[in-house]
């Protein structure tokens, strides 16, 4: 799991976090935010392209295959040589295909979709259903897009110009989960497969082509260089020389990098960060002592000081960018210590032997707090939010104790029940679905497990409501997530803090026009302007 994590590559899963740093940023509304370097609070010197190619960061030893390689520097342009199935815009919400042309459902279990039979791969061939059904159901079975695709069984060609998808409950938002590369069937073992997008690899790897067969539009470049910098040393110094003109950084994560001289493009995505609760623990059995903690968290000030701007705020488990994000219901979770400090009365959390500092009733029995708090260590921005949190409640008298754990024993001390309260990360996908973290286990099994329940929250509501609205017609769509999200909220079951956000730097100058998502760092480049 620690392995497919700093890969990128496991959906739906607690992952690590690192220190983020940042520089100040301006807001366009025409454009995404764009950051140029600084040192010392003085412009860096621009330093010119070292020649009139723009070129990007490969790994030769790992392969441009899109759904087999686990290779993150590859996979950043992999949108460059394949087709997707679906587009998700930066919303969250609105999909666009140049490949499928429609799509039909009764039930959203059984959907059809239909296909631009006019598309070629660069070989010549035809791009056909099967070729997508393929793509999908090899996507299913790999690391990176597995989590995503458990809400299905599976996909099959009706014939060469649609294909079906059966699920095993109904999905209305099953579009936006589709956002998979399309490679020629047959061509899942191969480094290099054949692809449909605008651009090719050359027979000598060294540089994409344009793709004779493409139909999409007019290529902006006749070449784009491929340089083996993977060594992250090395390739900062390639980037500061202008050798590579484009470089991706998770500025929260554990291999953030320092570039300097150049332009930086935030993007939002849905990795949510979290509070839970051992539900089980004498601690946090109320809801009203979960909700408190909501209260203590001074989301402006992590995501802006301790971030760096590199979070977005949130109170709800659903992007604020995303429609279905009710900013009015949100605003009641903002920070405010003294409605902290309210719901820990009414939660029983009171002096209950006359000693200056509040307690519980368990059992009858007067229990001091010692709230037992674990973050992964590895996470310097984590780190540095717990820390804070802890120190919030510390304030309110709420003994709290903060243990820094490596990823094993984190990982350990979840499975295990060993905390009161935890430090998450969670890679949502875009039907912004929480069932893995609340499913509850048949409880009179032989060897229950829980699974990512590591609360062990044992209320089945939660999964009926996220049902009902995966199964809303677009119509009732808002009211159904507003129905599963407040049930959350209420029952404190999990506390939002922010989204990540991650960056695309470019040498500064040599590129405008880009506007990257999540899933595609090169979204309309097409329109991208070089200036080389």
């Amino acid at each position: 799991m620690k392995r497919m994590k700093r890969l990128a590559a496991l959906a739906l899963t607690l992952c690590l976090l690192c220190g983020c740093g940042g520089s100040e940023q301006t807001q366009s509304e025409e454009a995404p935010e764009v950051v140029a370097g600084v040192s010392g609070g003085k412009p860096l010197t621009v330093r010119a392209a070292a020649d009139d190619l723009f070129s990007l960061n490969f790994d030769p030893a790992a392969g441009t295959n899109p759904i087999r390689t686990d290779s993150a520097v590859n996979t950043q342009f992999w949108s460059l040589l394949y087709d997707s199935v679906f587009t998700l815009e930066e919303d969250f919400t609105t999909v666009t295909s140049r490949v499928v042309t429609d799509w039909t459902t009764d039930d959203y279990i059984w959907w059809v979709f239909r296909i631009d039979t006019g598309l070629r791969f660069s070989d010549g061939s035809p791009l056909t259903a099967g070729d997508i059904a393929y793509s999908i159901n090899q996507a299913k079975q790999s690391a990176y897009y597995s989590g995503r695709l458990r809400c299905m069984y599976g996909c099959s060609a009706l014939d060469e110009g649609s294909f079906a998808i059966s699920t095993p409950q109904a999905d209305s938002l099953l579009p936006a989960m589709l956002n998979i590369p399309i490679i020629k069937r047959g061509d899942a073992g191969e480094t290099d497969p054949v692809g449909s997008g605008p651009y090719r690899l050359r027979e000598d790897r060294a540089a994409l082509v344009p793709n004779p067969e493409y139909s999409g539009g007019k290529v902006p470049l006749d070449i784009i260089r491929l340089r083996d910098y993977m060594d992250p040393g090395a390739r900062i110094s390639a980037f500061e020389d202008g050798e590579i003109d484009l470089v991706t950084n998770d500025p929260t994560g554990m291999y953030n990098l320092g570039y300097g001289s150049s332009e930086t493009r935030y993007y939002d995505t849905t990795n949510l960060h979290f509070i839970g609760f051992n539900t089980r623990g004498n601690y946090f059995q109320s809801p009203q002592a979960r909700r408190a903690v909501s209260y203590l968290i001074d989301r402006e000030y992590m995501t802006e000081e301790l971030m760096q701007g590199c979070g977005v705020p949130a109170t709800l488990p659903v992007h604020p960018k995303c429609p279905l994000y009710d900013g009015e219901y949100a605003s009641r979770f903002r920070y405010d210590p003294e409605t902290a400090a309210a719901l820990l009365r009414e939660a029983g959390v009171e002096d209950l032997d006359d000693d200056g500092k509040p307690e519980i009733l368990v059992t009858g029995i007067v229990v001091e707090l010692n709230i037992r708090f674990i973050v992964n260590s590895d996470s310097s921005v984590k780190l540095a939010e717990a820390r804070r949190l802890t120190e919030e409640l510390n304030a309110l008298g709420i003994t709290t104790t903060l243990q820094e754990l490596s990823w094993n024993d984190y990982t350990e001390a979840l499975r295990k029940g060993e905390f009161d309260m935890y430090y998450g990360e969670l890679r949502l996908g875009a039907d912004w679905n929480l069932t893995s973290l609340f499913r509850v286990p048949d409880l009179n099994a032989r060897n229950v497990s829980w699974g990512m329940n590591y609360g062990r929250v044992a209320d089945r509501t939660l999964q009926e409501l996220y049902a009902a609205f995966l199964a809303a017609p677009e119509e009732a769509r808002y009211d159904a997530c507003q129905a599963a999200v407040q049930a959350v909220c209420e029952g404190g079951y999990l506390i939002p803090i922010c989204f990540e956000r991650r960056q695309v730097l470019t040498r500064r100058g040599v590129v405008s026009g880009l506007r990257p998502t999540q899933y595609d760092i090169f979204s309309g480049f097409l329109d991208w302007t070089f200036h080389l």
